[in-house]
């Protein structure tokens, strides 16, 4: 199998791969692993994961569904898949050593579709009233165990004018968020929604 090159769709692959998956291994078995919400992520699991294995590693990969959860998942034991994976996606528990692929660094696009991915994920997009009696006021949030590597994320957000901040949400876990009007626009503008379920809460008729 010849391995892919860096381009955006293994650069947002690797951001869905950060977000919600993961890689493991059973003695010689190594497992590829991705989850998502059985309503809300089927639509884009289905069109855009599927679509990016195929595309790059021309792996056909089944969707399924965990019985009486509103989980779905995708698992599959491919050892070329995985050690080509593994050099840019920590093996276990990744939360320790996660940090931002040096190549996903060389190119804005290669980085914008990395947070695509990220977002399209682990990520959401919430409206607050803000002394409103509606809530209208958007913000983008990312969330994360590993606070060094959400702040490395707006680090180079904030190279691109995008502004926001990075907090404690809960007892382990971060959240960087993108707070307003202007940074969705930037958002949308360059870096996007693959997964509809954000990108139609994030369309002009939803705000």
């Amino acid at each position: 199998m010849k391995m892919p090159i860096m381009n955006d769709e293994y650069a947002e692959l690797l951001g869905i791969m950060t977000g919600d998956g993961c890689l493991s291994h059973t003695g010689k078995a190594r497992y590829i692993y991705i989850a998502g919400h059985k309503q809300d992520d089927w639509e884009y699991h289905h069109n855009i994961t599927k679509v990016l294995f195929q595309n790059l590693f021309s792996k056909e990969i089944n969707i399924k569904e965990r019985k009486n959860e509103n989980t779905l998942f995708i698992k599959f034991s491919d050892k070329v898949i995985f050690n080509e994976l593994s050099k840019f996606i920590p093996v276990g528990k990744k939360y320790d050593s996660l940090e931002i692929p040096n190549m996903i660094l060389k190119d804005a696009s290669f980085f914008f579709a990395y947070v695509r991915g990220l977002v399209d994920t682990d990520g959401c997009i919430i409206f607050s009233k803000q002394h409103r009696k509606t809530p209208y006021y958007p913000r983008i949030e990312l969330t994360s165990k590993s606070k060094p590597f959400l702040i490395s994320i707006l680090s180079e957000l904030k190279k691109h004018e995008f502004y926001g901040s990075v907090s404690h949400k809960g007892k382990s876990c971060y959240r960087l968020e993108l707070p307003g009007f202007k940074n969705l626009k930037k958002y949308q503008e360059l870096i996007g929604f693959s997964n509809p379920t954000k990108r139609k809460k994030s369309a002009p008729s939803q705000i």
